[in-house]
């Protein structure tokens, strides 16, 4: 459930606090809150799903230079984050007018509170109002839901009269419609429903087994807010789904689809796998990528998945296995590996506000290959954290590195290897050996950039190539100029970030992961 931030700030205890805006006016009126977080940590942005209130004294982010600061903006306006709120800790401080700027070139609300009041009453107050409205929407549904099912019970999985007995319960207009988006049964239209260019309309998928077979669609005249009436038509879904299922039956593609995932899910050989793509009616020869959605909450969350899937990528299939949503999509055109790149930045920023994470696997030429995808996407879920803007969806192609690496046989070799490459800078002892391991990886990933390296540290350049000097020095030369650049670049990476299952190189060199 989510609240406008309009009438948050204007809650007497917010009023009390006397916030000022400072940025992003534009932005206050279409903004939603989902919870109100307290938060110094600066790298907080990767640990929110989106539309929080962040309340900060700003202690930890005025410390950071002013890109770094600005950084930590990006990262909160990228996340969707919907405000934030600052009340330092001295009432006399200064908030940095480029910060302020950078806020609102962004479109990020920025508020500062000019009387003190405690952010744990502040999130309290909120929060309740939240779960509590939430409580009494879950209530309605299931208030219906009910309602539906003594009427299934005792008259039948008759689909219109459910539709009609929706309608009444919520004045909303209810249908069915197809996954094509063809109208199949409709109710009766209530008098405050809304006209087609008015009003709130939301759909939830209908499953039969693992496939999605149909939607629920509710169209409300004013009486509900979007978010309300979502969580409304998910919890419907499930009461019609299952009348529905009496009615519904798979197309033989559809059947022939989730058999093929499932026997690749489930390592079947290589010619059944091809004979049930034909059945599907999939070019086996075309190049395909398969990925892996996981998520601890996946029967929850798996009706809105597949339908921001479906939205941007319509052409995926699915299959549901445990809490894994497995995925295959056949990556037409001439250049299979752009489409790919494409479609990994489509799903982080499709996903980007949903509690799933996502592994990517390499193209592979033909479905009858899908297995070797598939496992290489399942071994990112072993890997460290690389690069905090992949966000909830990892590229295999951004670990070739890592991927290579378990391929050794004995991880004492592994090792060995590390610090065979690295051994001068290893021998420092932490934390300025992580510091100068960390500098090399990032000046190789950036392709030897020096420029875009010290943006991405905030170091001067003069005091890169000093750290640069002093690292070639340790490790025996500039590897641009003995052909050594992809085995230090492994050695680096090894030593950063280990797959589970093998042990860190140098105790303590590998940092804490939001994903361990």
């Amino acid at each position: 459930m989510l609240v406008s931030l309009g009438s948050i700030i204007n809650e007497p205890l917010f009023r009390s606090a006397r916030p000022k805006l400072l940025a992003g006016a534009a932005k206050v009126a279409e903004s939603q809150v989902r919870w109100v977080h307290p938060s110094e940590v600066v790298q907080i942005a990767s640990l929110l799903h989106g539309n929080e209130m962040l309340l900060t004294t700003g202690e930890a982010v005025f410390k950071l230079r002013p890109e770094a600061q600005h950084a930590y903006l990006q990262s909160l306006a990228e996340r969707g984050v919907a405000a934030l709120v600052l009340e330092p800790l001295v009432p006399e401080t200064l908030i940095p007018t480029d910060f302020i700027a950078e806020a609102d070139r962004l479109s990020l609300p920025l508020y500062r509170l000019q009387s003190t009041v405690p952010f744990v009453e502040l999130a309290e107050k909120v929060n309740r109002r939240i779960v509590s409205d939430q409580a009494v929407t879950l209530q309605q549904a299931d208030e219906v839901s009910q309602y539906l099912a003594r009427h299934i019970a005792s008259v039948g999985p008759n689909l219109r009269p459910l539709l009609d007995m929706i309608a009444h319960a919520l004045s909303v207009r209810a249908s069915l419609v197809d996954l094509a988006g063809r109208v199949m049964l409709e109710s009766a239209m209530p008098g405050t429903a809304a006209s087609e260019d008015e009003g709130v309309e939301v759909a939830t998928d209908l499953f039969v087994g693992s496939d999605v077979a149909a939607q629920l669609v509710l169209r409300s005249g004013g009486g509900f807010t979007r978010e309300r009436l979502e969580v409304i038509a998910d919890r419907l879904g499930s009461i019609v789904g299952l009348a529905y299922a009496q009615h519904y039956r798979p197309s033989a593609v559809q059947l022939a689809t989730t058999s093929l995932l499932q026997a690749v899910v489930n390592g079947a050989g290589e010619n059944y796998v091809v004979e049930l793509a034909h059945q599907a009616q999939l070019d086996v020869e075309m190049p395909v990528c398969l990925m892996v959605f996981q998520s601890y909450d996946m029967s929850r969350i798996r009706a809105s998945m597949e339908r921001v899937l479906r939205q941007h990528v319509p052409a995926i299939r699915t299959y549901l296995e445990g809490s894994r949503l497995y995925a295959l999509q056949v990556l037409a055109g001439d250049e299979p590996r752009a489409t790919r790149t494409a479609l990994v930045e489509t799903l982080r920023n499709a996903l980007s506000g949903i509690s799933v994470e996502c592994c990517v696997g390499p193209v592979v030429d033909g479905v009858g290959r899908a297995a070797r995808s598939l496992e290489e996407a399942l071994q990112l879920e072993s890997f460290a954290a690389l690069n905090p803007a992949e966000g909830r969806v990892r590229d295999a192609g951004d670990y070739a590195l890592e991927r290579l690496a378990v391929k050794f046989p004995d991880a004492s070799e592994l090792g060995e290897y590390v610090r065979e490459q690295l051994n001068g800078l290893l021998e420092l002892g932490q934390p300025r050996s992580r510091q100068l391991v960390t500098t090399l990886l990032t000046w190789l990933d950036t392709g030897c950039n020096t420029t875009a390296t010290a943006a991405k540290l905030y170091l001067e350049r003069q005091t890169l190539h000093k750290r640069l000097g002093k690292i070639f020095a340790l490790i025996g030369g500039d590897p641009r100029e003995d052909g050594r650049i992809l085995v230090v670049h492994l050695a680096c990476r090894m030593a950063l970030g280990v797959p589970r299952g093998h042990e860190p190189v140098a105790r303590g060199l590998r940092a804490p992961s939001a994903r361990s």
